[in-house]
């Protein structure tokens, strides 16, 4: 039987796939340049750093990217002091 491991912190994405991600978002932000210029901008330059690094190093780089989006969005829903269950968890953790 296969061996079915679900990761959320490792990058099953490809080079190709990264690389149309990014051009979406860049075909997205041009429909109003002027407003989107600086996501324009900087979305080009990230683009260029994908096509020019290897997938090994793209691999380990967007996964700690990944793996950081979790903590950090664990992390600001924690700080939301109107969430109820967040501070339920705020409570039990001065109790530590």
């Amino acid at each position: 039987m296969e061996n079915l491991e679900l990761n959320p912190d490792k990058l099953n994405l490809t080079k190709k796939d990264l690389v149309d991600f990014l051009d979406s978002c860049l075909t997205e932000w041009k429909k109003n340049k002027r407003a989107n210029f600086k996501y324009i901008l900087a979305g080009s330059i990230m683009r260029a750093q994908v096509n020019i690094t290897s997938e090994d190093v793209l691999k380990e780089i967007w996964g700690k990217i990944i793996e950081w989006f979790y903590e950090l969005n664990y992390n600001n829903a924690k700080a939301d002091k109107n969430d109820k269950f967040f501070e339920t968890i705020r409570k039990l953790n001065k109790n530590d």
